[in-house]
């Protein structure tokens, strides 16, 4: 993607920063007989990363189908399976199933009852237990019968969003609180994340709750509501004209054991698209922020939007990475937001490995009382430029009359003019990095929208969409003369410069999976035309590639049962398992 597609306006800035090197390499990993995927991004660090190696770079082009499973009616689109001890589980609503990870024979299949809507984005596992969920329900299985653990919560339930939300502020409904992404695991507890389908109720609420019995033991809030919530001073004057809400948790945690950290993404503020009733910056919204693992108290934050009014939040889970700077080794985490930008910080102190500079972008709105924010972070490369963005920021349209209605990224909505924007960014999946390249694989979605504010009466008043307020709710129309293409983008997170990106065709203009490198030196990728890629993991080069006529939108996996390896992916309702001849 040429420069001159996102930065019509940036302005370089230059001298800032220093000249760092990549990463180590290492050497391949030979894994043992069986190898495991036993979390969503398969380890706490978040990476995406796996040292199985007898699917490499010179064999990838002659995989092949060896087993699919398909689930009649139930759509898993989002969902990455896991895999323990050879066998495989995965979530499709209520219906929890475990199965033969070599060959896809079921092993169980049981429903959950009462019954709940929703899948998420997959299980989780820990000491023999499956924990699935749907919605504001957290529910605990024996992985090797299905049978319920009704030692957790009450008889195997644990209204989580309920019980969360009663212990922070007794005097709230928890109505509209959900989960979305898995639990993270680790020394015994869980980390949930809950969010509000974008409504007008409180903040984000991360959850830390004993994974034997499902009590609470503390509960953080990424919008604080009063002088009682951790981090409240920070935040308090963040805030002005009445709203406090938004912030959802929509990615699974990272954990650093060793610094004692956890790390989370909190969403965009709500009302979405307008912010009349909450102007300041709004923290902690956009926020990527480090959490102490015991007490889940703040140690720091960087917010990476202010005062949005775009739905920018930061929807690729965080992923934790260490690069080496000269004679220093940096422990970092990093993020994607639907912006296309990457931000990258030193985990251990939360400030920026290269500059993320303030620069100034548009405020003019003709929205009433709308106080756009006069700047916005940009990262830049360690020499001092603007970073590429992994997908594009600017509408590139054909047709005339149409690029007369595109705009610039930061440009606030119209009540008046139908803009066309771009829209997509990196979603759902994460990223994923590779230790023996040192480069960081991000997925993005080169798209448009058409989008129009629209105030229709009280501001405040919530309304019957997930949106949960009228004047948020924009008049849309896919008319914008963009084809979207999905992208795959190989950072250097030591200088924030890009290695090489990879362009795909796409259908929609919303979403894309997420990433899996493995110490084959191969970046698996799947795509919502149904295409699953093998790309090189140095160059980018297209190695593999399989069609499938459902689409994917969920994030691969691999592993290894008795010293074969082998690559799933889920299609809508299909998973599909890749291994060699």
């Amino acid at each position: 993607m040429g420069a001159g597609r996102w930065s019509r306006w940036v302005a370089a800035v230059g001298g800032l920063g220093l000249a760092l090197t990549s990463a180590g390499t290492g050497t391949p990993v030979r894994a043992q007989s069986n190898a495991d995927w036993p979390q969503h991004n398969l380890d706490l660090r978040g990476g995406r990363y796996s040292p199985l190696n007898q699917i490499n770079t010179s064999n990838v082009g002659s995989l092949a189908l060896k087993w699919s499973y398909e689930l009649a009616g139930d759509n898993i689109a989002q969902v990455t399976p896991l895999v323990v001890d050879g066998v495989m589980y995965f979530n499709a609503g209520s219906r929890l199933l475990a199965v033969n990870g070599t060959t896809g024979q079921v092993l169980w299949d049981v429903r959950v009852e009462p019954a709940f809507p929703g899948t998420g984005r997959g299980p989780a596992y820990a000491n023999g237990r499956i924990y699935a969920y749907g919605r504001s329900v957290l529910y605990a299985v024996d992985a090797k019968t299905g049978r319920i653990v009704d030692s957790f919560g009450n008889k195997g339930r644990l209204l989580i969003a309920d019980l969360a939300v009663r212990f922070k502020y007794p005097d709230r409904d928890p109505t509209g609180y959900q989960m979305v992404a898995p639990p993270a695991y680790f020394n015994g507890t869980l980390y949930v994340g809950l969010a509000q389908s974008e409504g007008h109720i409180p903040g984000g609420l991360v959850v830390a709750i004993d994974a034997a019995t499902g009590a609470i033991k503390w509960v953080f809030s990424t919008v604080p509501q009063s002088p009682n919530d951790d981090a409240w001073e920070l935040t308090k004057d963040t805030w002005i004209g009445g709203v406090r809400a938004g912030g959802g948790m929509w990615t699974q945690p990272a954990i650093d054991p060793d610094l004692g950290l956890i790390y989370i993404n909190a969403g965009n503020p709500s009302p979405d698209y307008e912010g009349t009733a909450r102007k300041g910056i709004n923290l902690f919204t956009n926020s990527i922020l480090a959490l102490n693992l015991q007490t889940g108290k703040l140690v720091w934050h960087y917010q990476t939007i202010h005062h949005d009014l775009w739905d920018w939040d930061l929807v690729t889970g965080p992923i934790l990475f260490d690069v080496n700077l000269g004679a220093r080794t940096i422990k970092g985490v990093g993020s994607g937001g639907k912006n296309c930008f990457l931000y990258l910080f030193n985990r251990e102190n939360g400030k920026p490995i290269n500059p993320i500079v303030e620069m100034a972008v548009p405020t003019a709105s003709d929205v009433p009382g709308e106080a756009a924010w006069p700047t916005q972070p940009f990262p830049h490369t360690s020499k001092g430029v603007p970073m590429q963005p992994f997908c594009s920021t600017f509408p590139i349209i054909s047709d005339p009359e149409l690029a007369k209605r595109a705009r610039q990224m930061f440009f606030p909505y119209s009540t008046k003019e139908l803009f066309i924007v771009s829209h997509g960014g990196g979603s759902f999946g994460s990223p994923a990095f590779s230790p023996r390249t040192g480069l960081l694989y991000v997925t993005g979605k080169n798209a448009a929208i058409s989008f129009l504010v629209k105030v229709v009466g009280d501001k405040l008043r919530p309304d019957s969409t997930p949106i949960g307020h009228t004047a948020t709710m924009g008049q849309r129309d896919n008319n914008t003369g963009v084809t979207p293409t999905e992208t795959v983008t190989a950072y250097n997170p030591a200088t924030g410069e890009v290695t090489w990106q990879e362009e795909h065709p796409s259908r929609t203009n919303i979403g894309s999976a997420g990433n899996l490198a493995t110490a084959g030196d191969v970046v698996f990728q799947g795509s919502d035309t149904g295409d699953f890629y093998g790309l090189d993991a140095r160059s980018g080069r297209q190695l593999f590639k399989y069609s499938s006529p459902k689409g994917i939108r969920a994030s691969p996996l691999t592993y290894q049962v008795n010293g074969k390896q082998y690559v799933a992916v889920v299609a809508t309702s299909s998973i599909l398992t890749f291994g060699l001849p």
